[in-house]
């Protein structure tokens, strides 16, 4: 059981989890929610949307798997955004999740329309509902995904690579873009379809706001005796100056180091695993910070 536990808690495979976990929550709300409203999501998946819309209106009926084809194509041009403008990992990482929601998509919307499978479907008249629970969700997926250092793919990926050259804030960046599809859905849709896709939009910011920490800074400050070995250790992973000062422990009365420095939010989980590897009795706590100025090294996602 314990090695189970272990297996878990290595970093590769809670970023795979988180990846699939994410995607397949962002899918079932496209599948089941958005489309149940007529509601349009952001980005990508928005924009196949739109086309998907005027191509039944153009031939009468709706093409399975239409949608999850787009995506994919769509894909292509930004996952070499990711690859080459924020780091190998993430492209791959989006990659991943990229093919998990084409396959994910193509195969609820089958189920959806050879079964008629979808729970929500009793709220179909209940617009302003679906456009809360279709943000909620949508944010979620996202958040989740970004969280572990991937993301669903599409916009998510010229998102982060303008949040990490440009230092834009990822929820602002991608807000403008999804207003645009808004308003083009404004013309393809109804002006009814746009206003309640506006509500799905500022409730899935507000979540994925909360949830997607990447680029966000932390203090992290560390109480240990086993100073020299956690310097080392620290600085030759993460590339962060640290500040350290001396202290007595208010309790055992011994001489102990504190070791402080401002990481970016995605590496303070790291930071606590490796600290309790070298010190396992060692303090360990965590402070939001708003901005910095000055030096700073802005890793990559690796």
């Amino acid at each position: 059981m314990k090695g189970i536990v272990n297996f878990f808690k290595k970093r590769d495979v809670s970023v795979v989890l988180g990846m699939l976990v994410g995607t397949l929550i962002y899918c079932l709300a496209v599948v089941w929610i958005l489309d149940l409203g007529s509601f349009y999501a952001g980005g990508v998946t928005g924009i196949s949307q739109i086309i998907e819309t005027i191509v039944v209106r153009i031939t009468g009926k709706p093409i399975l798997g239409f949608k999850s084809f787009f995506i994919a194509i769509l894909n292509v041009p930004l996952f070499l955004i990711g690859y080459k403008g924020v780091s190998k990992r993430f492209a791959i990482l989006s990659v991943g999740s990229i093919a998990m929601q084409t396959i994910f998509i193509a195969l609820l919307e089958y189920l959806k329309t050879e079964f008629g499978v979808n729970p929500f479907v009793a709220l179909v008249n209940d617009k302003l509902l679906l456009s809360v629970l279709g943000g909620l969700l949508t944010g979620l997926g996202c958040g989740i995904a970004l969280r572990v250092g991937s993301s669903t793919g599409g916009m998510d990926i010229i998102s982060q690579y303008v949040s990490f050259k440009k230092n834009i804030s990822f929820a602002k960046f991608s807000l403008s873009v999804d207003l645009a599809i808004i308003i083009v859905s404004g013309f393809v849709g109804t002006v009814e379809t746009a206003i309640y896709t506006i509500i799905r939009l500022i409730v899935g910011i507000l979540v994925l706001d909360k949830v997607h920490t990447i680029y966000k800074y932390m203090k992290v400050s560390i109480i240990t005796e086993e100073k020299d070995r956690m310097r080392e250790e620290l600085i030759a992973r993460f590339n962060h100056g640290i500040t350290i000062y001396s202290a007595v422990g208010g309790y055992t009365n011994k001489t102990k180091y504190v070791l402080e420095t401002v990481v970016s939010s995605y590496e303070a989980e790291e930071y606590k695993n490796i600290a309790m590897q070298i010190d396992p009795h060692c303090f360990i706590t965590y402070t939001g910070i708003k901005q910095i100025y000055g030096l700073f090294n802005r890793n990559a996602i690796t």
